[in-house]
């Protein structure tokens, strides 16, 4: 059994899972990683369709992004080409998410930093790391 962490990509940042569960292989923590979103998603399929579990192994590389429009049932309905787009700009959207929180948190270090030079108080951690 191999432990595998699945952490929450959302509209707010990252959330690290900070157990993991035992699984046997990757295969068994994919079918994990859908029943998760599947669950996570039911009755806000709109909103979090944007939304990536990110599997990592115990060394908590990550292994596999399960984006979660890919497991939307409600997009099972529309003809194929037009889930695709859907899940294509839920894609980007993850994309573009993540790219302004590394932006947020390139600022929070750069605050720090400026502070620290200063010799003024500083944010210490951001999301429980240290800067």
């Amino acid at each position: 059994m191999t432990t595998y962490y699945f952490n929450l990509k959302g509209h707010h940042g990252r959330y690290v899972d900070p157990l993991g569960t035992e699984l046997p292989d990757l295969a068994q923590a994919k079918d994990h990683a859908r029943q998760v979103a599947r669950e996570l998603m039911h009755c806000r399929e709109l909103k979090t369709r944007s939304w990536r579990l990110e599997i990592c192994d115990a060394q908590r590389m990550p292994v596999f992004e399960l984006l979660f429009a890919t497991v939307d049932p409600k997009l099972a309905e529309l003809p194929p080409t037009l889930r695709t787009r859907v899940e294509e700009l839920s894609a980007r959207t993850g994309a573009m998410v993540d790219a302004i929180v590394d932006l947020r948190d390139t600022l929070h270090q750069l605050r720090g930093s400026l502070a620290r030079s200063n010799r003024e108080p500083y944010l210490a951690a951001l999301d429980g790391t240290s800067l």
